[in-house]
């Protein structure tokens, strides 16, 4: 279920995604006591990191993860809070894993690895594997947790942080835009000739590139889908604003755009967040060159490229996906071999990015899919 407990979006999506009340109600009491601390974005990791300690000394591993977590999100990617709070919500996430065998693996890839995790299934005879990946903010551990709701789902899933992601971004690799490098790197470290591929949020972006360029993959779930970077920018602007700054960017107007985002960032932690985190995981180094490098970052052109059974998902009150890209992806996938679309809702309490608040449900809408097509597959 999704609680609105601040009123601030970005605030109540993080909270959401890193506290779970629902498993273990003693959270309740935590967050009584943290949320109305949480007045600005700066007052995440002393407060966040506070509670992760006094969780990890009574011994409940899975929520001091989740708390540190919420610690790392607003730090910069250099300082040396970030990198204590990532460290604590990795070993957390470890000390409290009860889920089934987690293979720890590292994938040869530009001079450096990528950490990734396999799930074997117990089915004697295996389905099709699962490639996961995450998007603008994310790690693969977040992500074997999400799916140990579903339980062995019969077919082996493998999840890894790619460059720009997780621990990968901590060793200093920055996202491409060409994410089938990646992810052909993984599948020929592990031997996979065939697998559906998921990604999640920005990932619904990424996923789109794979299938468009990497011939093993078969099918694609986009959870959620991500037309083009701009619109996470510009989707909380005035309309008149957006289109200033995409004129800005087309006319090249780098010293201009550099103080309006500048002045955006500084009084709105959502655009601060977004800012920081853009600059973080493409690698630039100024507000003008990460808005020419997002242009880039557009679905337009890739639709006819991909020849898969495609599941799209869409929550209705996503904070950075517009959802009238979910129906201008599917009417783009002109050569699909099958498309499917699936708009979630507040009454279901997964209208959020990434159907945080009901993450079974959307889960299980991907295993069921997956399962349906297994029996169309060649």
């Amino acid at each position: 279920m999704f609680h609105a407990y601040t009123g601030d979006e970005q605030f109540d999506l993080q909270l959401n995604r890193f506290t779970h009340p629902e498993l273990d109600p003693s959270v309740k009491g935590d967050l009584a006591e943290v949320i109305p601390q949480l007045r600005t974005a700066g007052d995440w990791y002393p407060c966040w990191s506070e509670l992760a300690r006094r969780r990890e000394v009574a011994g409940d591993h899975a929520v001091a993860s989740g708390y540190w977590g919420a610690a790392a999100f607003y730090e910069p990617l250099d300082s040396e809070t970030k990198r204590t709070a990532v460290a604590g919500f990795r070993r957390e996430f470890y000390a409290g894993w009860d889920g089934p065998e987690l293979e720890r693996l590292e994938v040869p890839y530009a001079g450096s690895s990528l950490p990734a995790l396999r799930i074997r299934t117990a089915a004697e005879h295996s389905a099709e594997p699962l490639l996961l990946f995450g998007g603008f903010d994310s790690y693969m551990e977040e992500m074997a947790g999400w799916l140990r709701a579903l339980g062995d789902c019969g077919r082996d899933v493998v999840i890894f942080d790619g460059p720009g992601q997780g621990t990968a971004l901590m060793r200093g690799l920055a996202m491409p835009l060409a994410w089938e490098r990646p992810v052909g790197a993984v599948l020929d470290a592990l031997e996979i000739e065939r697998c559906a591929a998921m990604g999640m949020s920005l990932g619904g972006l990424l996923v789109m590139r794979v299938a468009a360029f990497e011939p093993r993959v078969t099918r694609i779930v986009a959870m959620d889908v991500f037309y083009r970077m701009f619109d996470a920018l510009e989707i909380r602007l005035p309309r008149t604003a957006g289109v200033a700054l995409e004129f800005l960017v087309w006319c090249r107007a780098s010293g201009v755009l550099d103080a309006a985002v500048s002045r955006l960032a500084a009084r709105d932690h959502d655009m601060a967040w977004k800012l920081q985190q853009a600059l973080a995981i493409t690698g630039t180094d100024s507000p003008h060159e990460l808005l020419y490098e997002l242009e880039r970052w557009s679905f337009a052109g890739l639709g006819p490229l991909v020849r898969q059974d495609v599941l799209l998902f869409a929550g209705e009150r996503d904070q950075y996906v517009p959802l009238r890209r979910l129906g201008q992806v599917a009417r783009e996938l002109v050569n699909a071999n099958s498309v499917t679309t699936r708009v979630f809702t507040d009454a279901e309490h997964a209208a959020e990015h990434c159907q945080v608040g009901n993450l079974p449900l959307a889960l299980g809408a991907v295993r069921d899919w997956l399962d349906e097509t297994e029996e169309r597959l060649p």
